[in-house]
């Protein structure tokens, strides 16, 4: 699991550029259960 802070490093590294803003647009978004971290198959939907 990764946090939704270390969501926006995790993106970099995979070359993706978010903005704060969308990274929180993301979060918002696609987990509905908002817990403060994010699991794979969570990061798998959200980067397909």
């Amino acid at each position: 699991q990764i946090t939704t802070k270390e969501l926006g490093t995790v993106m970099r590294s995979l070359g993706q550029n978010p903005s704060e803003s969308e990274l929180q647009d993301m979060i918002n978004e696609e987990f509905e259960d908002n817990n403060g971290t994010i699991d794979f198959p969570e990061f798998l939907t959200m980067m397909a």
